[in-house]
């Protein structure tokens, strides 16, 4: 299956050879510890590879350069940058209408204690088979650079931290990358780091994305950047010594990470996802599988925001933090089921709150809570159910018919005097817009306010805005009914605490 990858990478590579606009005009130049050490024009190394440090001394350490200007084209059939112990090397692809073409394996630091970089600037174009950042050895740390509008490396796999050191890619100002699949920070101690910054720059990855494959692994996704992932997966194996989560980062103004299908976080190992100010995070279903607290999500940052069009499933155990903390005006969309669930059959759910909506937007399709507690502190929560009992004793509010036509609660709902229930109304309706099938316990203010399309309301209409199945106790401290009616009517509340409605009467 390789070799045939092999085979129809090589027929691509002819092909965008031949279909090039132009003649190449030859401007590559070596230095240093470099075989072959003969330029030509173009530059076709045909089946050879090309070598940078520790080629022709590899008893000690040495270093070369390779840059490729002015047009120049560079063909190989792979390459090593920094090939033995203590080595070094670079390779520059710079302007446009410069590029190389490596038919094979690029690696680049290959040995203990090297150092190689690969740098890609202003329009230039980079294309390889496999993409390997430190191959094996203590301190073996590879570096790659693409920069500048329309600079470009792209590659089938990308191995990024592959040895017992810490490696990076940087895509700035523009630039982008492309990869079929991408594993970053692959050994027990191995570390990977990959920045992406910059309006238009980019990161298109169509298959497998391990971000802490095995080691610990970080992402930024920063200042208008964007990245697109399938089936992405966060996390550090617990073996991994010392080295804490692999993390995410999406922040700055209209940075955005993409994920279709499912984005793991956290699984054996341990993996966190933060969105900070102005980020966006967009997904389609999402695990987070969080024991003693080592996965989880924050949204805490101004206008960060989440939006998840299908479920979540918060799998926790012993969970010492939130596993999903929404702070700080952050915004979460969940268009599913927002679910807890233990982490494995009979784990205990520990003493931290499995979700945490603290200063920010919650809303979810529905909510379902089977492990460990919601902590509705403060912030705004709409959902079109809730299974379980639903506390908004601090300072939350519980948004009812505006994002959907009404909310159920599965459990008893306990209203602080801090908080507030506030009611969006269409129209008259007999049916409760907030039902709950245990007990209510009432306190903090009522807000009733008009939908956008609401027409006045007639003598005698009714709006039922609460139901329950249990026992009502308690009143709100406060009542605000906002609701447009014909004149000379006035609400009438009298029913409120026996039947849950109100209705449109004259005025006394």
């Amino acid at each position: 299956m390789i070799q045939q990858a092999r085979i129809a990478f090589s027929a691509w590579l002819v092909a965008a050879s031949v279909g090039a606009a132009g003649p190449a005009h030859a401007d590559v130049t070596v230095s240093g510890d470099v075989v072959p050490d003969d330029p030509s024009d173009p530059w076709d190394l045909g089946a050879s590879a090309l070598v940078i440090g520790g080629a022709s001394t590899p008893t000690a350490p040495t270093s070369g350069d390779v840059i490729v200007s002015r047009r120049g084209t560079l063909f190989s059939a792979g390459a090593s940058v920094a090939a033995e112990v203590g080595s070094g090397g670079t390779v520059q692809v710079i302007g446009y209408g410069s590029r190389w073409i490596n038919n094979g394996r690029l690696a680049i630091s290959l040995r203990r204690e090297s150092r190689g970089s690969l740098l890609v600037q202003r329009g230039a174009r980079v294309t390889t088979y496999e993409l390997l950042l430190g191959e094996r050895g203590y301190l073996a740390e590879g570096y790659v650079l693409v920069e500048g509008y329309d600079a470009s490396l792209t590659c089938t796999t990308a191995n990024i931290g592959h040895a017992e050191g810490v490696s990076r890619v940087e895509i700035k100002q523009g630039g982008s990358f492309s990869s079929n699949s991408a594993y970053v920070a692959t050994c027990p101690v191995c570390q990977g780091h990959v920045t992406v910054t910059g309006s238009a720059t980019r990161w298109v990855n169509t298959g497998p994305f391990l971000l802490g494959a095995n080691g610990r692994g970080t992402l930024l996704v920063d200042q208008g950047a964007k990245v697109f992932t399938t089936g992405a997966r966060i996390e550090t194996f617990s073996s991994a010594p010392l080295y804490g989560s692999s993390a995410a980062t999406v922040r700055g103004w209209d940075a955005t990470w993409t994920n279709e299908g499912l984005l793991r976080i956290g699984n054996v190992g341990y993996g966190e996802l933060t969105v900070g100010a102005y980020g966006t995070l967009v997904t389609e279903d999402t695990e987070i599988r969080s024991e003693l607290g080592g996965a989880f999500v924050r949204v805490n940052e101004p206008y960060a925001s989440w939006r998840n069009s299908g479920d979540v499933t918060i799998f926790a155990s012993w969970s010492t933090s939130p596993s999903l903390l929404i702070d700080g005006r952050g915004q979460v969309g969940v268009g599913g089921l927002l679910r807890t669930a233990p982490l494995r059959e009979g784990a205990e759910p520990g003493p931290g709150p499995i979700v945490r909506l603290a200063r920010g937007e919650l809303g979810a399709g529905a909510i379902e809570v089977q492990e460990g507690d919601f902590d509705f502190a403060g912030g705004r929560l709409s959902t079109g159910s809730f299974v379980g009992d639903l506390v908004n004793a601090q300072a939350g509010e519980l948004s009812v018919g505006e994002a959907h036509p009404w909310t159920g609660v599965a459990g008893d709902y306990h209203q602080g005097p801090g908080a507030t229930l506030r009611v969006t109304v269409a129209g008259p309706d007999a049916a409760p817009l907030l039902q709950v099938d245990g007990d209510v316990r009432l306190d903090g203010g009522l807000e009733v306010v008009a939908a956008d399309d609401a027409a006045p309301f007639q003598a005698g209409d009714t709006v039922a805005l609460l139901g329950w199945d249990g026992e009502l106790t308690g009143t709100f401290a406060a009542i605000d009914i906002a609701l447009p009616l014909a004149p000379g009517l006035a609400w009438d509340t009298s029913a409120l605490y026996t039947t849950g409605e109100i209705t449109a009467v004259p005025e006394a």
